[in-house]
């Protein structure tokens, strides 16, 4: 039996939200970490998790914690991989002598970038069964790490890969996330996709069809992988009986990738009583009229699309495979069957010009959905737009080694500037498409109108207020600065 502590490294709400964001956004649980603490347990290991977003801690104390563990094991995103590279040097000069293990979508795609920087092993693709078997090796003092499939790791001056393990089939083999390691009382999605807090978060899938070049699929793969619907219909109630959700947020890439799976789900939410909103994400090519049906009939309430583009060109350069026609009437059926809907757009995607910019943001307008996000492109490691990005346009592919990237939604500056424009350009087009989509008087009176008490009251507020934010931010100062 070993001690493992799992950590995501500290970082400031400075550092995670500017322009006014944080007063909005949502503060996610480290969901990777729980299901791996629940797996590692189950194999009758010791763990605690310290997530650094939702309770930072000061270095020296991450450093002297460390000392009492057989196993550390640290979850890294592009997004503040730079945190996690200075916290394994500081756990390294304390004289922590436990290895510690990497892993999650930016080590998966790039090992060599944390394994260079003192990490002993890389988890590469999903953790949990790979984790369990890594720490019962170490936990022997002589592990055989050429046995263990899904890792790298430096031998002399090389990198060694052992080969990637199969993806986890079927899901259910995994235990429910450890969810009591976390500090729940402090997590919460965004109060503009639900006024019902506390809103919890849950995956039902993972893997998605899509093929789009923005994103990287290195960890789950295109193949949609389900937990059985009574297993997701249990998860949704211990959300609320036993962390007290009032909101239930599904952050699977495509929840209704496989209709009848969907389907199931809600009607067993329905058949057992399931009595609070919550909310999904979906592809629009995935969407019928029989889906939103089940949905709403099970009280869904918010469904989030990622159109990203108003121009049918950028579509296909991204490998979309969906058109404008086929959003407008998706946003319809969706519309009709009394379902609010989230709409995700890009802006500054590789090929990109102000004109396309500004015909995405003139198609937002029309497509009215209740909330709209404006995200300026961050190319992604293990995605075909990163590099594409490193031939064409503004961009440094190491940028994740030199700054922590706020949320993307409100970044201070972009990562990546198509050829053609400028920074403060882009800037000013991305804090315009806010203004222009929200400051219209249809949209105001829409919000005003929809407000039924005083948590909706709040949301309002909450969302004026980033919206003010941004509109103040001055983005040549931003860049300048930089």
């Amino acid at each position: 039996m070993a001690n493992v502590l799992l950590m995501v490294p500290p970082l400031t709400p400075k550092e995670l939200f500017v322009r006014g964001s944080g007063s909005s956004a949502s503060l996610i649980p480290p969901l990777g970490l729980a299901y791996i603490a629940a797996h590692l347990r189950r194999a009758g290991h010791r763990c605690r998790i310290i997530d650094g977003i939702a309770d930072p801690q000061p270095v020296e104390t991450l450093c002297e914690e460390a000392k009492r563990f057989d196993v550390i094991g640290m979850s890294v995103v592009s997004a503040y991989a730079i945190r996690a590279i200075e916290l394994i040097g500081a756990i390294k000069a304390s004289g922590c002598s436990a290895p510690i293990v990497v892993g999650g979508p930016h080590v998966t795609a790039l090992p060599d970038s944390l394994l260079a920087c003192g990490a002993d092993v890389a988890v590469v693709g999903e953790g949990e069964l790979t984790m369990c078997q890594l720490v019962e090796e170490l936990a022997t003092g002589r592990p055989n790490l050429p046995g263990v499939k899904g890792i790298a790791y430096r031998s002399g001056d090389r990198t060694v890969a052992t080969g990637r393990r199969e993806l986890i089939h079927p899901l259910d083999q995994l235990d429910l996330p450890a969810r009591d390691l976390l500090p729940m009382d402090r997590y919460h999605t965004s109060i503009a996709r639900s006024s019902h807090q506390p809103s919890h978060s849950m995956l039902a899938s993972r893997g998605c069809p899509g093929l789009c070049t923005f994103c990287s699929r290195v960890t789950f793969g295109t193949r949609v992988r389900y937990f059985g619907p009574g297993r997701i219909v249990d998860e949704f109630f211990e959300l609320r009986d036993r962390y007290g959700a009032r909101d239930v947020a599904v952050w699977d890439d495509n929840f209704p990738a496989d209709p009848e799976v969907a389907i199931e789900t809600c009607d067993r939410l329905r058949s057992r009583g399931f009595d609070h909103s919550w909310s999904v994400e979906a592809r629009v090519d995935c969407i019928t009229r029989e889906v939103l049906q089940a949905l709403r009939d099970a009280g869904c309430t918010y469904i989030a699309y990622g159109f990203e583009s108003g121009s049918q060109e950028i579509l296909d350069r991204v490998r979309k495979h969906t058109t404008i026609e086929q959003m407008v009437g998706v946003v319809r059926m969706t519309k009709e069957a009394g379902i609010r809907i989230r709409g995700y757009f890009m802006l500054g995607l590789p090929g990109e010009t102000a004109d396309h910019v500004r015909r995405t943001i003139a198609f937002a307008k029309k497509l009215d959905v209740e909330l709209a996000s404006f995200t300026l492109f961050v190319p992604l490691p293990g995605s075909l737009d990163y590099r594409r990005a490193q031939q064409s346009g503004q961009f440094d592919p190491d940028y994740w080694k030199r700054q922590v990237l706020p949320e993307f939604n409100f970044l201070d500056r972009p990562i990546y500037v198509p050829d053609g424009m400028t920074e403060s350009e882009l800037l000013a087009l991305h804090r315009s498409a806010y203004q222009q989509y929200y400051f219209r008087p249809k949209t105001l009176l829409r919000r005003i109108v929809s407000v039924r008490g005083l948590e909706d009251l709040m949301t309002m507020a909450s969302g004026a207020k980033t919206l003010i934010a941004n509109t103040l931010h001055r983005p040549d100062a931003a860049v300048k600065a930089g």
